[in-house]
């Protein structure tokens, strides 16, 4: 059985210097780790337990740790723009995601949203990203097989969701597409009833669109729309103040129920 309290060959690891910024690197047998101008073995840190302190060649210590989920999506290669740690998780407990649900996520981007989901199913839920960009499909595959592993419960399909959607009867349904209003009609039919349609968008232009035309039938109801702002806080010694700098507004998330009414 894997010792999960050991760092393996081919992990993803986060290092942390003395002023607290991260680095993330993965552990290469007999590869080199550079980091602020010095010089770590892999194979010195392979086998070790998480949390170990380490030093590169000029002596300057790192903490060696997994990175958390939270850790994990702002260093996430990317060819567009990630939905903060902090959205995922409104939108995943607002979504009501449970182990082994059915859901659809419309528009892959880097695969952040696509870990949490999976994650928030486990491996007897099923999930199905729709993506119309080959360039993000490629990101994704390559960030879920990374990051997150084998996960044959994923269906990855590149199509236009704007056009269609063929699945049927899902428990909920994810939007992360710069129109989302124009998914609805193919999103009434792919949620069963009583399902819970979720969608981000960065404006107030596009949150109004959305809202608009749900209202404009009767398949969607309970509508909510939110935002989440995050404050850290400096504490150190005599200084326990608000951290100068705050993620404040990066998007709204809408929640809303699919109706029994036919479509």
């Amino acid at each position: 059985m894997l010792n999960r309290a050991l760092l393996q060959a081919g992990e993803t690891v986060l290092f942390i210097d003395r002023k607290e910024r991260e680095y993330l690197r993965i552990l290469k047998p007999g590869g080199r780790i550079s980091l602020r101008g010095g010089i770590l073995q892999a194979d010195q840190i392979i086998g070790s337990p998480e949390g170990i302190r380490v030093y590169t060649t000029q002596q300057e210590p790192f903490w060696v740790f997994r990175p958390t989920y939270a850790h994990l999506i702002p260093h996430l290669p990317r060819r567009a723009q990630v939905i903060y740690p902090k959205d995922v998780g409104m939108m995943l407990l607002w979504g009501d995601v449970f182990p082994g649900a059915s859901v659809i996520e419309i528009g892959a981007g880097p695969g952040a949203l696509t870990i949490a989901l999976l994650r928030a199913i486990g491996p007897t839920g099923s999930l199905m990203t729709i993506e119309a960009r080959e360039d993000f499909c490629a990101t994704a595959r390559e960030n879920v097989s990374r990051f997150f592993g084998h996960a044959p419960n994923w269906t990855l399909q590149r199509g236009d969701a704007y056009t269609a959607i063929e699945a049927r009867d899902a428990d909920r349904l994810f939007l992360d597409v710069p129109e989302p209003w124009r998914v609805l009609p193919h999103a009434a039919h792919a949620l069963r009833p009583g399902g819970v349609l979720v969608s981000y968008v960065p404006t107030i232009v596009q949150i109004k669109a959305l809202v608009d035309e749900l209202r404009s039938h009767t398949d969607f109801t309970a509508i909510e729309v939110m935002e989440n702002l995050l404050r850290f806080w400096h504490v150190k010694d005599l200084s326990v103040r608000p951290e100068h700098r705050m993620v404040a507004h990066t998007g709204f998330i809408l929640i809303a129920r699919r109706t029994a009414v036919s479509v």
